[in-house]
C-alpha cells in the first residue's frame, strides 16, 4: 500500500514536471479562478462596510415649532423610543445649538453671517435627529410624528425631503447583494467549464501512458492517482500565487483605495480574515481540480 502511494506521488510529480506547458496553463486558470474567489470575498466585505457606512449617514430630523418647550421635546424623544425598537439613536439639538452649528459651519462665509445678523433673532428650530437600524423604518416613524399624538408640536420632518435618497439607498443595497450573488454564480460556472476542458487536455496527452498501465493490469485508481496528485499540486500553487499577488497588490494600492472607499482598509480586512480566506481558497481550488480530474479520467477510461 505504502509502495503504491509512493509510486502514485512519484508519477504525479513526474507528470507535473513533464507537461510544463499544460501544467502552466492549468495553474494560470486556477490562479485566475482563485483570484476571482478572493475578489468576491473582499467585495462582500467592502459591500457590507459601504452599506453600513451609508446607513449611518442616512437619518431624519423632526423640527419643532418655536414655542415648543424643551420638556415637550424630550417627551417626544422618550415616546419615540417606546414606539419603535428599530431606533438606534436620537440626538436632541436645541435652538441655541443649531445656531452654533450654523455659525461654525459658515464662519468663513460673510454672506451667511450678515444674513443672520439682519434677521436679528435666532431663526433656528429645535430638532431631534433620528437614526434607525434599517432605512425601511423611516417612513413609519415619519408618519407617526406627523399624524400621531405629537403632531401639534411638529413643524416639519426632513424625511419627506430625503425620501428619494433613502428609498434609492435601500434599492441600491438590495441590488448590490443580488448582483453579487448572480456574478458569483456566473463566474463559478465559467471557471468550472474552462478548468474542466483544460484538465481534459492534460489527460489526453497521457493517452499512451494510460494505455500501457491498463495493459499491465493497473487498477483505475492507480491510473487516476497521479492525476489527483497533480491536481493537488496545481491547487496549492494556484492558492499560493493568488495570495501573493493579492497581498502585494493590496500593499501597493491599499492607501489609494482607502481614500476612494470611505477608509475601508482592504489590507487589514485581508489579514484579519486570512485563515478563513485561505481555507475557502483551498477548498475551492482543490475541489475544482480534483473533481475536474476525476470526471475527465473517468470519462477517458470508458473509451
Amino acid at each position: 500500500m505504502f509502495t503504491s502511494l509512493k509510486r502514485i506521488f512519484k508519477f504525479g510529480w513526474q507528470g507535473f514536471l513533464r507537461h510544463k506547458g499544460l501544467s502552466s496553463q492549468v495553474i494560470f486558470i486556477m490562479t485566475v479562478a482563485v483570484l476571482v474567489v478572493i475578489s468576491l470575498f473582499l467585495f462582500q466585505g467592502l459591500s457590507e462596510f459601504l452599506i453600513a457606512e451609508a446607513q449611518k449617514k442616512v437619518d431624519i430630523s423632526v423640527y419643532f415649532k418655536k414655542d415648543t418647550s424643551e420638556n415637550n421635546i424630550l417627551e417626544v424623544k422618550q415616546g419615540l423610543y417606546k414606539f419603535s425598537t428599530a431606533i438606534e439613536d436620537i440626538r436632541y439639538v436645541s435652538r441655541v445649538q443649531a445656531q452654533e452649528i450654523f455659525l461654525q459651519k459658515h464662519q468663513d462665509d460673510p454672506l451667511y453671517l450678515q444674513a443672520l445678523e439682519e434677521v436679528g433673532e435666532n431663526p433656528f428650530l429645535a430638532s431631534l435627529n433620528i437614526r434607525t437600524k434599517d432605512p425601511v423604518f423611516y417612513a413609519q416613524i415619519s408618519d407617526y410624528l406627523v399624524e400621531g399624538p405629537f403632531k401639534n408640536l411638529v413643524e416639519k420632518v426632513s424625511y419627506y425631503q430625503n425620501r428619494k435618497v433613502i428609498v434609492r439607498l435601500f434599492s441600491i443595497i438590495n441590488n448590490v447583494k443580488t448582483a453579487g450573488i448572480i456574478l458569483s454564480l456566473i463566474l463559478g460556472i465559467l471557471v468550472i467549464l474552462i478548468t474542466f476542458n483544460t484538465v481534459k487536455l492534460t489527460i489526453f496527452t497521457s493517452k499512451d501512458e494510460i494505455s500501457t498501465m491498463r495493459l499491465v493490469g493497473a487498477t483505475n485508481w492507480f491510473i487516476r492517482g497521479p492525476f489527483l496528485v497533480q491536481s493537488i499540486i496545481y491547487g496549492i500553487l494556484a492558492v499560493g500565487i493568488a495570495s501573493l499577488i493579492f497581498f502585494a497588490s493590496l500593499n501597493f494600492l491599499n492607501s489609494r483605495l482607502q481614500t476612494w472607499l470611505l477608509d475601508f482598509n482592504f489590507l487589514t480586512f485581508f489579514q484579519e480574515n486570512f485563515l478563513s480566506l485561505l481555507l475557502i481558497q483551498f477548498v475551492f481550488a482543490l475541489g475544482l481540480g480534483i473533481t475536474s480530474f476525476l470526471l475527465a479520467v473517468r470519462k477517458y477510461l470508458k473509451v
